[in-house]
């Protein structure tokens, strides 16, 4: 069985000052450095035989850092895909977080995305109401975002025969991933995976992928 050991990139500027990041990016800040350092070394014994990211910058440099610790750093394959990027906020990137979520939900019941999916409101529905608040109509709709991650995990699962897979992710986007592979019965914490926690998933013989465990710190 294979398994992909999800984390989330390092601390950015825009994460810093609680912007909404999508597809925009930010450098990683000095705090994200040292993060993606921690997990890198934590990771350190683990032969890893492929170490894949999004490719936003943000990601792709978590991911090399990460990499740089290991003691399997010479021979580990490296890729990225733009299906496992994060939700694209469209109109709403870069803006403060509170204001955006208030503008696209159209009230001032959630303060922070993280609020709205604490509180029963799928991915799906999130990226909706961000859709249809903006007045460019370039936000991702949730259906196009869910099915996004679905294909980009798929296809990481099933690339080759590596067996230990560390995925270099995002925080919407592994929530949102947890949810949709989570077997009957198992509950996924209503809070987005901080900078230094790992979710772990399963690949089956048959090229299935499911969740192991949501946000266990590293």
């Amino acid at each position: 069985m294979k398994k992909i050991y999800m984390v989330r990139h390092g601390q950015t500027y825009l994460n810093k000052y609680r912007r909404l990041q999508g597809w925009s990016d930010a450098p990683l800040t000095e705090s994200g450095i040292a993060e993606a350092h921690r997990i890198g070394r934590t990771f350190k014994k683990i032969p890893f035989d492929l170490v894949a990211s999004s490719d936003l910058k943000r990601a792709s440099d978590t991911r090399k850092i990460i990499v740089s610790e290991n003691d399997n750093w010479q021979t580990v394959k490296m890729v990225e895909t733009p299906d496992l990027r994060e939700y694209f906020f469209g109109f709403f990137e870069a803006v403060y977080d509170t204001d955006g979520v208030h503008q696209a939900f159209g009230n001032d019941k959630y303060d922070r995305v993280v609020d709205a999916v604490a509180d029963g409101v799928s991915w799906k529905e999130v990226g909706d109401l961000f859709h249809a608040a903006d007045p460019q109509g370039d936000a991702e709709p949730g259906q196009v975002y869910v099915d996004r991650l679905r294909r980009g995990i798929d296809w990481l699962a099933n690339l080759d025969d590596s067996k230990n897979i560390l995925l270099v992710c995002h925080a919407c986007s592994i929530h949102c991933l947890a949810t949709l592979l989570a077997k009957d019965g198992q509950k996924i914490p209503g809070r987005l995976p901080s900078h230094t926690e790992m979710t772990v998933l399963n690949v089956d013989d048959a090229g299935q992928v499911s969740l192991e465990e949501f946000g266990r710190e590293v």
